[in-house]
């Protein structure tokens, strides 16, 4: 009776497991390292959108670590009837949130 409910555990918690959303549902990875991630869209069709880039090392002349750049993140709205804005550089043109 306990190798039953042993297995109807270890198969219930392997079913969360795998259906459970990734940690990144809704957010991006661009080419250049900088995250997005969504909210929800509002009843109105605008969302959140927030940028999150980790701290990176820079190299000097001949290789030798030279600083690190800060970490940055920041947060704004979103409204999808306006014109996508130019900057930052890189971010996704349309909605991320699944």
């Amino acid at each position: 009776m306990i190798r039953i409910g042993l297995a109807a555990t270890l198969a219930l918690s392997v079913t969360g497991f795998v259906t459970a959303a990734p940690a990144s549902a809704g957010c991006e990875t661009n080419a250049l390292g900088a995250q997005y991630c969504d909210s929800p869209a509002r009843p109105d069709g605008t969302w959140d959108r927030c940028v999150n880039v980790a701290p990176t090392p820079y190299f000097g002349q001949y290789g030798q670590i030279a600083g690190v750049t800060p970490a940055y993140g920041k947060c704004w709205p979103v409204n999808p009837a306006e014109p996508w804005p130019v900057t930052p550089i890189g971010q996704p043109q349309y909605h991320i949130y699944p």
